[in-house]
């Protein structure tokens, strides 16, 4: 599964909820955990290396998943039809290439912004961590 920046920015940070940190470490019992080149570099800026944001990835049980051609192609594909939907050209294409990525490989999507993705990827299951599963 890979994880959207805004999850990986939450694992950081000390103020998400324990059921948080425990549905991680759930995840990360049952599944290899990923990010890409798109969330390393979203996250990389208040970092002084690469090697340094690596290492804290690394730290959390985060892989880095190289993008393929097909994954890009992929993105353009998704991409274009949100252009054609009225979407606004100034939108970057980082969640389409997140999306794409995890509907070419089959991983679901650890993140708190559904909408986007459902629409576009709607074959990815998408996992919110902010749910408190314990309590189902």
């Amino acid at each position: 599964m890979i994880f959207d920046s805004n999850v990986v920015i939450d694992m950081l940070g000390n103020r998400a909820p324990d059921y948080f940190h425990q549905r991680i470490a759930d995840l990360g019992a049952a599944s290899d955990l990923f990010v890409n080149e798109i969330i390393f570099a979203e996250i990389s800026g208040n970092y002084a290396s690469a090697q340094d944001v690596a290492d804290l990835l690394n730290g959390f049980g985060l892989n880095t998943a190289r993008l393929s051609l097909a994954d890009c192609h992929r993105a353009g594909t998704a991409y274009r039809q949100y252009r054609r939907n009225g979407g606004v050209r100034t939108s970057i294409l980082s969640d389409f290439l997140i999306g794409a990525q995890a509907a070419n490989r089959g991983w679901p999507i650890v993140t708190r912004d559904r909408k986007g993705f459902a629409t576009y990827f709607p074959e990815v299951d998408l996992i919110d961590p902010y749910i408190d599963t314990s309590k189902a």
